[in-house]
């Protein structure tokens, strides 16, 4: 089975994250996993050999899944050095969580999949945006989006909400790393509008091993998917999601894509599987789909 590094134990239950959290721990355990707590972070502990200090060393390598919030690079670098130096494997390795992860490190591999993109470093490269893309425009940071925020914290229609947009990024958001990302602004086939004006699209997310796509369902948590696919769509998203993976590179990975108002469906982006939410994707299925495809790949890394 697989091991995995769990933050469940300190974060707050009471949070849409902490539950969802604390709902997977509980499959896993279910499912016969080997579950070790891991800190959010090593002011009490130092280091991350410190954090691992109760794991135990294994003899022969065996698959290990972080459960958690999105780490800086660095502190996944230095888990997954502390974990192999006991035999655990963390499923993606810190270079290819990174590619995941950030936008500019994923986007040049998606090309002609994914809507066009310009990044820039800083509130100069804002005239490189303006000139290779047209308002209104979606941007956001390297790691996420502020989607949770509304429309207006993501959408730009000339360069003083640019520039605005960006300067909130790039001096109060973490998730940017430095980063603003740009965006054609694309339509998707909607099905409702949320209470901050933010289209709620016919978008999924899939988790994908390899080329074996595990579980997909409907991205937006809140709403319920009003059109289901059909066969022949599943068929599309599978196709794509697979394409995807295999040009990121990256074992264990989420994929989103979306329905645009024409019919074709894109990627809008991708992320490590190991901090990807659920949306409406069953815990048991993935995770025991995860557990069973893993056991015979402990050398994967």
């Amino acid at each position: 089975m697989i091991l995995v590094l769990s933050e469940d134990s300190f974060v707050d239950p009471n949070t849409i994250n902490g539950r969802e959290l604390r709902s997977i721990i509980d499959v896993v355990r279910m499912l016969g996993c080997r579950i070790y707590p891991i800190p959010l972070d090593f002011e009490e502990c130092g280091t991350a050999e410190n954090a691992l200090a109760y794991l135990p060393e294994f003899g022969a390598p065996i698959v290990g899944v972080w459960a958690g919030y999105i780490p800086s690079v660095e502190r996944y670098t230095a888990i997954f050095d502390a974990a192999a130096a006991k035999g655990v494997r963390l499923i993606n390795t810190p270079a290819q969580h990174r590619t995941a992860m950030e936008f500019d490190q994923f986007y040049p591999l998606l090309d002609e999949l994914t809507p066009k993109s310009v990044i820039v470093n800083d509130l100069d490269g804002l005239q490189e945006i303006e000139q290779d893309l047209e308002f209104p425009m979606f941007v956001r940071g390297a790691v996420k989006s502020n989607k949770d925020q509304g429309w207006a914290a993501c959408v730009a229609h000339d360069h003083a909400e640019l520039r605005g947009i960006a300067d909130r990024l790039l001096t109060r958001d973490r998730r940017s790393r430095g980063k603003v990302v740009a965006r054609r602004l694309v339509k998707f086939r909607a099905i409702a509008t949320d209470s901050q004006s933010f289209p709620i699209g016919r978008e999924y997310r899939a988790f994908i091993y390899g080329d074996t796509v595990l579980a997909f369902g409907f991205y937006w948590d809140e709403y319920v998917d009003s059109s289901p696919l059909s066969a022949a769509e599943e068929q599309i998203l599978r196709a794509l999601v697979i394409e995807a993976a295999r040009r990121v590179g990256t074992p264990f990975l989420a994929v989103d894509v979306g329905q645009l108002e024409t019919g074709e469906w894109i990627v809008i982006e991708v992320s490590d599987g190991q901090f990807a939410g659920l949306s409406h994707i069953e815990i048991l299925d993935l995770w025991s789909k995860l557990a069973n495809i893993t056991i015979n790949c402990r050398d994967h890394n």
